[in-house]
């Protein structure tokens, strides 16, 4: 390279003067190829420059795009920061409020123990205390019942405080299982029932109430060989308040059907009314304490709202359940299904 830079610096003269014995065809061959040679170099620097120069603006705008997506991811980052910093407050000012809300339930809720606690020791004190001026007056009419002058006028008032003192005596003990059914668990006392037997001695106890509306008792059912072990008691007192009932909601010279059979190890009792029925809205409320439904007795028989949710918890407390189907104008059925043997140990 730098004897050809050499040689293009020689004038021609010199050139042709010189020892090398060229002639000046090959000399200007030769300053030609060195021209060209270096337009090569030059258009070779000259590209790569330009090729640096685009690499260079391509890598700047990169450099430039992919800081402005950092710097926007920045702020969309600060942004998501601000707002779950926000959200932050919003739940810890919640939070305060549910903790203060939970301690004023909590609170409340003891208030209403409290309350519940001291209602049930009313129920009770009072329920008790009830029975000693009933039992009082019931005493007083035995008394004067035993006076042979009485005249029809007198017997009459007798039998309707009789009456009176009954269905008093009643409501207690209603009110007495309904407390005693949500405090604690009740003591079965578990028997072997010849149910045929049962039936027969508990209709005898309708007979004067079916004769006063003229009404009708039906019974049938596979249940003459039937055996059963459970509590005679609840189980007499279902009936009890189901045959009551549909005894006051049925007119004069109706019928009353039961029907009584087992399935699958359990006793199917149902009992069927010709009154007026039950409508679907009495029928979400009717096992509801202190509940009046839109029926009313048809011989102006009192009724204090009790009868179906005792039914219900006697029939739970015998590991049983009841179900109602009803239709306005179609009458009522009530279906009561215990189990044959209660999983108790018999006395």
């Amino acid at each position: 390279m730098t004897s050809l830079i050499f040689l293009l610096n020689l004038p021609p003269s010199q050139i042709l003067e010189s020892d090398t014995g060229l002639n000046s065809l090959n000399v200007w061959n030769i300053m030609l190829w060195a021209l060209f040679g270096g337009l090569c170099l030059y258009a070779l620097v000259k590209l790569y420059t330009r090729r640096a120069a685009i690499q260079k603006r391509v890598l700047q705008k990169k450099v430039e795009k992919r800081t402005s997506e950092i710097s926007n991811q920045k702020e969309e980052l600060q942004k998501q920061s601000e707002e779950l910093q926000k959200a932050y407050e919003e739940i810890k000012v919640k939070n305060i409020a549910i903790e203060e809300a939970f301690e004023h339930l909590t609170n409340s809720f003891a208030k209403l123990s409290d309350v519940n606690r001291e209602k049930d020791g009313i129920i009770s004190i009072v329920a008790h205390d009830l029975r000693t001026p009933l039992n009082n007056i019931e005493g007083l009419i035995q008394l004067v019942s035993m006076d042979d002058n009485l005249n029809e006028d007198q017997k009459d008032y007798i039998t309707k405080i009789r009456t009176v003192v009954k269905h008093g005596n009643e409501m207690i003990r209603d009110l007495l299982d309904i407390n005693q059914a949500k405090n604690q668990k009740p003591e079965l006392k578990i028997t072997t029932i010849d149910l045929a037997e049962f039936i027969t001695n508990w209709k005898v106890n309708f007979e004067k109430s079916l004769v006063a509306k003229k009404q009708e008792l039906i019974i049938n059912g596979d249940y003459e060989q039937l055996k059963l072990q459970t509590d005679s008691g609840l189980l007499s007192r279902i009936l009890d308040n189901l045959m009551s009932n549909a005894i006051k909601f049925s007119e004069k010279g109706t019928s009353i059907h039961i029907n009584i059979n087992s399935e699958d190890e359990k006793l199917l009792l149902s009992i069927k009314d010709e009154g007026p029925g039950i409508s679907p809205e009495d029928q979400q409320k009717m096992f509801k304490p202190f509940t009046r439904l839109s029926a009313t007795p048809t011989g102006g028989e009192p009724s204090n709202g009790l009868g179906l949710s005792i039914i219900k918890s006697l029939c739970q407390q015998l590991g049983g359940r009841i179900k109602v189907e009803s239709e306005l104008g179609k009458g009522t059925t009530f279906i009561v299904s215990i189990p044959m043997q209660t999983e108790v140990a018999t006395v």
